[in-house]
């Protein structure tokens, strides 16, 4: 099979976790069943075969171009999810993960695939690189969730009448412990990811920085993650507090990704 009909049947199966999570939610009932980690599961295995497929049809790491950026997204995704969900059994984290995933993989299916014989992509740096990067932006989005979880639940136990979610969300001090985890594990991920970028860049193009979109938002999402773990870990951040950031950091790296690259594309067509 093409890489394009896996694709279509991960998005069939990730739907249909989606859909179970959100109806589980509105009924109070536990949020992943069997069935629906059945079908996480069956939709990662045809996730996996469409980006070795893509591989092979590309002649290169399947991480060029918005088709390929937002398979590969979601899978990394999907696959931190499936570590956290294991060791910690957090289910709430399905109601961020499942829309989030399910969107991207039907955005690279509406998209159609970059191609480009461009050697550099040859290079054995650029699945090293590229798994890096993504599975520390997979891990900071499970943090910038795990951030949302704790407002909503701190707002359930301020109310004097909780709603559903209060009996489906996890502790606050789970979300704060969880969150932190994730920042940390991220900002690891994120770190090796621009030390390989920048081995990759000079050994490709002899500078260690060529200021694209990509290496401006993985250097600011570093430096806010760092302002993050150290004030965590020197000035005892946590709760509330932390929560905030979290989120804040993330949502400035998607603004500036989507900025700098409409700024790129802009001075591109100017010349």
């Amino acid at each position: 099979m093409s890489s394009h009909v896996y694709l279509l049947l991960t998005l069939a199966f990730y739907a249909v976790g989606a859909l179970h999570v959100l109806l589980q939610a509105l009924t109070r009932r536990r949020l992943l069943t069997s069935w629906t980690v059945t079908a996480t599961l069956i939709g990662f295995a045809l996730h996996t075969a469409s980006l070795a497929q893509r591989w092979t049809e590309a002649g290169h790491f399947p991480a060029v171009g918005l088709h390929d950026v937002t398979s590969f997204l979601a899978w990394a995704l999907v696959l931190v999810f499936l570590m956290t969900y294991t060791r910690t059994r957090v289910e709430a984290l399905g109601l961020a993960v499942y829309p989030v995933a399910f969107a991207l993989v039907l955005v690279s299916n509406m998209t159609p695939a970059a191609e480009s014989d461009d050697p550099i992509l040859r290079s054995y740096f650029l699945p090293i690189h590229a798994t890096l990067a993504f599975l520390g932006y997979a891990a900071l989005f499970v943090a910038f969730a795990m951030g949302l979880l704790y407002l909503v639940q701190e707002r359930e136990l301020k109310s004097r009448s909780p709603r559903r979610l209060y009996y489906i969300l996890p502790s606050l001090e789970r979300c704060d412990t969880i969150g932190g985890r994730s920042v940390e594990v991220g900002f690891a991920f994120l770190t090796l990811a621009i030390a390989t970028g920048m081995l990759w860049s000079y050994r490709a193009r002899g500078v260690y920085w060529t200021g694209d979109a990509k290496e401006w938002t993985a250097l600011i999402a570093w430096v806010l993650y760092v302002a993050l773990v150290l004030a965590r870990h020197r000035t005892g951040w946590g709760g509330r507090r932390a929560a905030l950031l979290g989120i804040a950091g993330f949502t400035a790296v998607v603004l500036t990704f989507v900025w700098v690259t409409a700024a790129s594309g802009v001075a591109s067509a100017a010349r």
